[in-house]
């Protein structure tokens, strides 16, 4: 489309990130408009599909190989920047905040591509290389300098701009979730499914993503069991018994498991049934089983997770 606009491109530092400021980065860069000395150079690498590793066994006395699994590996991604200022004093503060900003000590950054229809994904990555510096004739200039940074992300895939809420209740009382969601962008809300029943859910996306559950009391004596077609059904349980004004999350997400009070902040993986197995959720329809105890008219438990994607 002629009139389509340019995808902007958003760098957000490790403080922003960590904080979890769900988007209104305060110290991020924009790399598209140009406003603050730094701009986007053509090249932009390793915004498409990841690298994936092929696990295969040789046959013997047959021709070729036995596939066995396969994997999406970290990926690498190459942003090219070309910084300006009206003066050197200008041109140093721009290169060394940048520098200092994208520290990979600090955490990863999170770089955020926003589509002309609005549309957002985002990879979390580790700068790597690229601000060593180069006096090259080519390269630098009194007010001027090009930087090629190399990312690393470890998590292969992007996430969507904004996370899907799919609630479970009794039927008897809708209630608006509570919880802080850390992902990026506002829930989008799907119709309730019923506790105590299965139930058949949607999932956007290209790959597996593991979801952030919130049970609102009162329950106890959970199961959250997911029923799959090829494989035996995967399951966890959690031994805790919620008031109606109490609250309960589980997050799932690797590297992030845990189990706590959202308002107290207290830790209670001890909680968890022996040898849980925190599923995820596959793209497409999938079957989930949620055996809640002791409910009462407020009680709701909402499954949280935001859409991953193979590509930007």
């Amino acid at each position: 489309m002629a009139d389509w606009p340019k995808t902007t491109i958003e760098l957000a530092t490790p403080g922003d990130v960590a904080d979890g400021s769900g988007g209104a980065y305060t110290s991020s860069y924009n790399l598209t408009s140009g406003a603050n000395g730094i701009i986007t150079m053509p090249g932009m690498k390793g915004f498409d599909a990841p690298p994936y590793n092929l696990f295969y066994d040789e046959l013997p006395a047959l021709d070729g190989g036995y596939p066995r699994h396969s994997r999406a590996s970290s990926r690498e991604l190459f942003i090219p920047l070309f910084l300006a200022a009206p003066d050197r004093a200008g041109l140093l503060a721009l290169k060394r905040g940048l520098i200092a900003a994208i520290n990979p000590t600090l955490g990863p950054c999170r770089i955020t591509l926003t589509e002309g229809d609005g549309s957002q994904r985002y990879i979390d990555a580790y700068y790597v290389s690229g601000a060593e510096g180069d006096e090259g004739q080519d390269i630098s200039g009194l007010l001027w300098l090009k930087l090629g940074l190399v990312f690393r992300a470890l998590d292969p895939f992007f996430y969507s701009g904004t996370s899907h809420v799919i609630k479970f209740t009794t039927g008897a009382l809708e209630i608006v979730p509570f919880f802080g969601s850390p992902f990026l962008g506002r829930p989008f809300v799907n119709k309730a499914h019923s506790l105590n029943g299965s139930s058949t859910i949607t999932i956007t996306g290209d790959v597996d993503t593991w979801p952030l559950w919130t049970i609102h009391g009162p329950a106890s004596g959970m199961t959250f069991t997911r029923k799959v077609p090829t494989g035996p059904e995967q399951s966890f349980t959690v031994n805790a018994g919620l008031s109606e004004t109490q609250t309960l999350v589980i997050d799932t997400r690797p590297r992030r498991k845990a189990v706590f009070d959202p308002v107290t902040g207290e830790n209670l993986w001890k909680r968890l049934g022996p040898s849980p197995h925190l599923w995820p959720i596959s793209p497409g329809l999938n079957e989930v089983l949620i055996d809640v105890s002791n409910v009462g008219a407020e009680t709701s438990v909402s499954l949280t997770y935001a859409p991953r994607f193979i590509s930007a």
